[in-house]
């Protein structure tokens, strides 16, 4: 692996987390929030406890205005063709 390659990997990870490491932010005192970018429908049916509904269609400059920037957000959906569009 290059320079270049490690540095983008690097990078990427940054930005991610695993189920386990989301299990110690929310039993820590980490300040986090969970977002759910399925549909209300989906996050009736099932989401991760304390999670907040941010349907991914509807993420935009507005409807994000009044979220916290101090602190930190993790986001999930339905899959990774849609989890890029919470980011």
């Amino acid at each position: 692996m290059n320079a270049a390659q490690m540095q983008h990997y690097q990078q990427k990870l940054a930005f991610e987390t695993d189920s386990w490491d989301l299990f110690e932010m929310l039993s820590g005192d980490r300040a986090v929030t969970v977002i759910d970018g399925r549909s209300a429908e989906a996050y009736a049916r099932e989401r991760i406890p304390g999670a907040v509904n941010l349907p991914h269609r509807e993420i935009s400059a507005e409807t994000t205005a009044s979220l916290d920037r101090s602190r930190l957000y993790v986001c999930y959906c339905g899959g990774s063709s849609r989890v890029h569009n919470l980011m």
